[in-house]
């Protein structure tokens, strides 16, 4: 068995349970030959002290909990609002998990470290690494461009933790292109999406079929995801399909991004889409995977995606997909099992859905889940990141343990 110390932010816990699932399930789907314990720091906010509640609200988190088999721990370490600390973030996170990683290693030492995120988690990994003698995986699972031009004293730590990476996982091709423009091309840098639960997300049972004209989008009620082209492009398809319906799941925990999606929903408002267009909210996952198996497609109209993981989930779920080209649909996205067309383009997004609506029976629904199955299942991702695990263990790393 090997041990591995999951370092993530990115984590489901009491006050944000829909937060990182993907870093919970490979953790989960890796346990049949990995022991596997997670350290997903919390934010601090002092105890009694009244305060803002996005703050206020982490003191709910347990500070140690076990679910799924998977012992995963919580310290807080101390962080501002927004990018406000940004540039001291790894430092303080170090600080916050030092002695609960320290605690970790004396009850049973662990091979490796795979962190989520190269900055912070990936930085403090690296140190944490150093500190241990092991090796050190990172999964990057943002772009690097335009963030780490942004932030010239994070560019230089994330630098340095990635020179330091045993292995360095990118989630598409988009992001391993990001990546290498700052670090260059080496053998250490592999691609590796993350993957779908084939359980969870399943079609209909052979005698049901889809909603007629129901079109979902899952995912955060926000520009960056493409929303307010998909109201444009939905006023559009109106005009040619009336019966056309829109669900949209998902919001936000954070006030800031809650201001954005309100301005989002009066825009349906403005646009006379009340009759056509519903906003669901924050979903679990069981009730996400029942509206994928329902809608007649499933559309991801972002401008900008590092992979798209709900693509997979609706094709797993038998639904075919409408995507932008903006970096890692075009991993999953292929003419078989739907359409891709530029972003920010509502009259191209409406063409491509009103096709597919006339034409919904030209995609085999058992097709699409083995497609979903054959590249994305966990199974498979899961074996994959241990071949890469054990790759990592048989190199010199180099990291020599603190004196």
């Amino acid at each position: 068995m090997i041990n591995v110390l999951v370092l993530s932010r990115n984590y489901p816990n009491a006050v944000l349970p829909f937060v990182g699932p993907w870093v919970q399930q490979l953790a989960k789907f890796t346990l049949d030959e990995c022991n596997v314990r997670v350290v997903a720091p919390v934010p601090y906010y002092p105890p009694i002290v009244p305060g803002p509640g996005e703050f206020r609200r982490f003191r709910q988190v347990p500070y140690r909990e076990v679910a799924d088999n998977i012992e995963v721990r919580h310290p807080r370490f101390i962080t501002g609002p927004g990018y406000s600390t940004h540039n001291l973030d790894a430092q303080a996170y170090l600080w916050g998990v030092s002695q609960t990683v320290d605690r970790m290693w004396r009850e049973r030492p662990f091979d490796l470290i795979h962190a989520h995120f190269i900055y912070p988690d990936g930085v403090v990994g690296a140190r944490l690494a150093q500190r241990y003698g092991v090796p050190l995986v990172v999964t990057e699972h943002a772009f690097w461009h335009p963030w780490l031009d942004q932030y010239p004293v994070v560019r230089k730590q994330a630098m340095n933790a990635a020179q330091l990476t045993s292995i360095h996982i990118a989630v598409s091709q988009s992001v391993r292109r990001s990546v290498s423009r700052f670090t260059g091309e080496h053998d250490r840098l592999r691609v590796l999406p993350v993957g779908v639960d084939m359980e969870q997300f399943s079609p209909l049972s052979v005698d049901q079929k889809p909603d007629d004209n129901s079109i979902l989008f899952v995912g955060r009620i926000h520009e960056t995801k493409g929303v307010d082209t998909l109201l444009q492009a939905m006023q559009l398809l109106i005009e040619r399909n009336p019966a056309a319906q829109l669900s949209l799941i998902g919001g936000s925990f954070y006030r800031q991004t809650q201001l954005r999606e309100e301005r989002l929903i009066r825009l349906a408002e403005e646009l006379g889409l009340a009759k056509h267009v519903r906003f669901l909210g924050i979903q679990p996952p069981a009730k996400v995977a029942e509206a994928m198996r329902r809608a007649t497609l499933f559309v991801l109209p972002s401008r900008r995606e590092t992979l798209g993981s709900v693509l997979i989930e609706a094709l797993a779920c038998g639904t075919p997909v409408v995507a932008t080209r903006c970096g890692g649909p075009e991993d999953v996205v292929t003419d078989a099992v739907g359409t891709l067309v530029p972003t920010e383009d509502p009259a191209s997004l409406a063409d491509a859905m009103a096709t597919m609506l006339a034409h919904r029976q030209d995609y085999d629904s058992q097709y699409l889940r083995r497609y979903a199955a054959e590249k994305f299942s966990w199974q498979r991702v899961a074996a994959q990141t241990i071949e890469l695990y054990r790759s990592a263990l048989e190199k010199p790393n180099g990291f020599h343990p603190e004196k």
